[in-house]
């Protein structure tokens, strides 16, 4: 695949652009995405404590949003690199890496200060008066607002969950190391033809699964959404064989949550929640959520855009609302809300605080159109 990627400067005839209602289903993908993950931590942060009965199926819904970011990322980087051959005549790198930087860099750089000045912040409105939460008997998203530098200089190099932790008070930015690094793999895929390249992208896929051997797996499904958005590609896929492996890979992804809970509530008895099976249910559902991406491209399947202006601030909300959950539980903890009833309040206004939040900081930080590659 990787020689017809190069070749494509001259192939690319068949090459279609994204048409507007495709666009559209997409930017309502990734916005509920983006909800999702918010969702399923505001639910950890102040109902979980309290009430661990949906626990299990919240934390894979959020895992399973994450590998929808996956799966369009892939798709669409696909795409853009079609067109970035057909504009140039030759893959432009200097246009990619730019296009790449300036998605993702600000967003990113913005959320590192304001966790800093939110750790600053946490011990004059905390009601320990300082960093750490208030402790109760149950399951806690954190028990503190707290990160080493070492995490830090992780996440600046992108290098976190290959060599460093990811920052305690930032977890969803483990996804965006990965990203990273499938971009830059994606980008040596487009110059295949020049040794060198090859050599480079071997050597970097080999050491990162050295590193992290779930970043091969999460690769895979990465490269098979890519591999989808290519006309060279779709042409040979057999339609019938694709709706049964995408049924073989949902009733895994079901089965595999069934045991996640029945190994919380069962074996664990509720007193800690183990992820080794995320790895392989996001494998299974990444599959089966890139044949549907498949199938809604080759409208095979209707889905009606939901709340499309979303994906204009879900970068933002993604990156920045972690710290902002976690200062909320400092501020509010437990025995403030002292029922389930207004931890669900305090679920829907961390959500909306996070959501106005983002929205606001992204018509400065993200491009204005963010899925539609230029």
């Amino acid at each position: 695949m990787f020689e017809k990627i190069h070749s494509l400067s001259i192939q690319l005839s068949s090459y279609q652009p994204l048409d507007k209602t495709f666009s559209l289903q997409l930017e309502s993908l990734r916005g509920l995405s983006a909800i999702t993950v918010l969702f399923s931590h505001a639910f950890q942060a102040f109902i979980a404590p309290q009430d661990v009965t949906f626990y299990s199926i919240v934390r894979l819904f959020g895992q399973a949003a994450v590998m929808m970011f996956f799966v369009l990322s892939g798709f669409l980087i696909g795409h853009s690199i079609q067109k970035n051959l057909l504009q140039n005549h030759t893959f432009s790198i200097r246009r990619y890496a730019r296009q790449r930087f300036r998605r993702i860099l600000p967003p990113f750089i913005f959320a590192l200060f304001w966790m800093l000045l939110l750790y600053v912040l946490a011990p004059y409105f905390f009601a320990t008066e300082s960093h750490d939460f208030q402790l109760l008997p149950a399951l806690m998203m954190r028990t503190a607002y707290d990160f080493s530098w070492v995490e830090v200089l992780g996440s600046v190099f992108f290098i976190n969950e290959f060599l460093t932790p990811t920052l305690y008070a930032n977890a969803p930015l483990w996804s965006l190391s990965y990203e990273v690094w499938f971009y830059l793999l994606a980008g040596l895929m487009a110059m295949w033809q020049s040794t060198f390249v090859r050599i480079g992208f071997v050597i970097t896929l080999l050491i990162l699964t050295v590193l992290n051997l779930q970043f091969l797996v999460y690769f895979g499904v990465w490269l098979l959404a890519f591999a989808f958005s290519f006309d060279q590609v779709r042409s040979r896929l057999d339609v019938h064989a694709l709706k049964i492996t995408q049924w073989i890979f949902a009733i895994f992804a079901l089965c595999i949550a069934i045991y996640d809970a029945f190994q919380f509530f069962v074996i664990d008895q509720v007193k800690t929640y183990q992820a080794n099976l995320f790895t392989m249910f996001n494998a299974c559902i990444g599959v089966a959520f890139a044949i549907f991406l498949l199938q809604l491209f080759q409208k095979q399947h209707n889905f009606k855009p939901i709340w499309v202006s979303s994906a204009r601030f879900s970068y933002t909300l993604y990156v920045t609302h972690f710290p902002i959950l976690l200062f909320a539980m400092g501020v509010f903890p437990q025995s403030y809300l002292r029922s389930i009833w207004t931890s669900m309040l305090a679920v829907i206004l961390s959500m909306l605080i996070c959501i106005a939040f983002a929205w606001t900081m992204a018509k400065f930080l993200e491009p204005k159109q963010p899925l539609r590659p230029k």
